[in-house]
């Protein structure tokens, strides 16, 4: 019994991949990021301007990886 669940955490395991670095530095606009983190749009502008890329003067977007960084304090 104990080696069957064994054997199904190592097939989860083996599914999940890592980001590359070079996934975490691509650039996702606002509302992506909003499904990654939790925050709002404007929670972005007002919370964490530091973290915005501008795009163009109307296309704002945050990287990845500051997303994923802050999906854990926002839940």
């Amino acid at each position: 019994m104990l080696l069957l669940q064994q054997e199904a955490a190592m097939s989860v395991d083996e599914d999940f991949k890592l980001p590359t670095k070079h996934e975490l530095d691509r650039i996702i606009s606002l509302q992506e990021a909003e499904q990654v983190s939790s925050l709002s749009p404007s929670s972005w502008k007002r919370n964490h301007p530091d973290k915005i890329v501008e795009l163009s003067p109307r296309r704002l977007g945050v990287r990845l990886r500051d997303a994923l960084l802050l999906k854990k304090s926002a839940t």
